[in-house]
């Protein structure tokens, strides 16, 4: 917990009337799961009521160890909350997030839910009309809350406000209990990545990498395996590529653009299981992104390099110095106009989308496709050239006014890892 949410009062409360919440969807126990979201949503004073034998190692280094709170029936929930509460300085406007430690959510919705603000109605979070509801409490109504919770928003022999109901994405929150619950779960955490990164996944990235990727992510996701050692072989399998590309001639250079195809459905992977299995990281993010940077480059540098060998034209050296030259001006259009903090939108968010779309890397198809007829030096060409014209549509598209809605961003981007 930092010391920012223990200013702000924001508590996160587990349930575990019943041991369902270890069992494990992607190789994470479902109340760790439930912990470790709340936590990189601000939500990080986690308190466990409930059986909490089964929890204790499962969560201690998430919880604190006045934060286990044994309740054997509902009757008990008072006294658990009132201790919660004890040892809070209860600001204004505090939030606490109450869930059982048997559902599933995904990031996307437990942020929305936790956004909301004060309502006459208690914010709750609900999918399917299953029960499955992961609420939102004010101080003032946390015991009630807590009861509604336990049974499932049943009978919970205490009164409690009417709830605001707010639908959940994809399927989710859901309930482990069942047979085959546990991969209904699953399936609807694979279809929440799914969603959320269509709108950014070019035409055969949202129809081919994605399926691949994704069905491979989900095998992983149950072994040891770590995001970044996935995107350590997709770095290795994309300088292979380069390789190939480098010596020129017809079969290394499709062999090698293949590599790089393979290498670009990888480099989902890594951020796929960071989200299936919550191992995002900031290290992750920087990694991703210097590696990718290191691909590119590699590239574009051996298409230039097996031109020249298969021709002796000096002309594909000096395109690759003007392609460097076009990214570094891109580089410094992303910095200038979207990263800077005053800067909160493009001017035009049709067009926004449009330039998404047109730097999402579609283009290792194309490649395979130069590739398989012979005319790789065509994209060389064109990448060259073409690198100018973004950067100038990515300048005219962004603007620094502070009045345009940040929600004209693309909302789905890919979450970071």
């Amino acid at each position: 917990m930092t010391d920012q949410e223990q200013k702000e009062g924001k508590i996160s409360i587990i349930l575990t009337p019943d041991t369902e919440g270890i069992k494990k969807v992607f190789g994470v126990p479902a109340a760790r799961r439930l912990a470790l979201l709340c936590t990189q949503i601000g939500f990080g004073e986690i308190h466990i009521v409930g059986g909490t034998d089964h929890f204790k190692e499962l969560l201690s280094d998430l919880a604190a160890p006045d934060g286990f709170h044994p309740v054997g029936d509902p009757g008990e929930l008072d006294d658990a909350a009132n201790a919660i509460l004890a040892s809070h300085p209860r600001p204004e406007g505090g939030k606490i997030l109450v869930m059982r430690a048997d559902l599933v959510v995904d990031k996307a919705n437990l942020q929305n839910l936790a956004q909301m603000g004060e309502e006459p109605q208690i914010p709750c979070l609900e999918s399917d009309g299953s029960g499955a509801r992961i609420f939102l409490s004010s101080y003032r109504n946390l015991a009630a809350v807590m009861k509604q919770a336990w049974t499932l928003g049943g009978n919970s022999g205490d009164t409690c406000s009417e709830f605001s109901i707010l639908s959940g994405k994809n399927g989710l929150p859901c309930r482990l209990k069942g047979a085959g619950n546990g991969k209904n779960a699953e399936r609807k955490l694979v279809d929440a990545i799914r969603a959320q990164t269509k709108a950014t996944d070019g035409f055969m990235s949202r129809h081919v990498s994605r399926h691949i990727s994704l069905l491979m992510s989900t095998r992983l996701a149950l072994t040891p395996v770590t995001p970044n050692q996935v995107t350590l072989v997709g770095a290795g399998i994309g300088l292979l590529g380069a390789l190939f590309i480098a010596r020129g001639g017809y079969w290394p250079q499709l062999a090698g653009c293949l590599l790089f195809l393979f290498c670009i459905i990888i480099d989902g992977v890594d951020g796929e299981i960071a989200r299936l299995k919550l191992q995002e990281s900031e290290f992750g993010h920087k990694l991703d992104i210097v590696t990718d940077n290191i691909v590119h480059v590699a590239i574009f540098s051996g298409l230039a390099a097996g031109c020249y060998r298969q021709t002796g034209d000096h002309l594909y050296i000096q395109l690759l110095a003007v392609l460097l030259g076009g990214f570094a001006l891109c580089g410094a259009v992303v910095y200038l106009r979207l990263l800077k903090p005053e800067v909160e939108s493009f001017r035009s968010p049709a067009l926004g989308r449009l330039l998404t779309m047109m730097s999402n890397r579609d283009f290792a198809y194309l490649m395979v496709l130069l590739a398989a007829v012979g005319r790789l030096n065509w994209f060389l060409i064109g990448a060259a050239f073409g690198s100018y014209i973004f950067a100038a549509a990515l300048w005219m598209a962004t603007g620094a006014e502070k009045n345009v809605s940040a929600a004209a961003r693309t909302d789905s981007e890919m979450p970071t890892r």
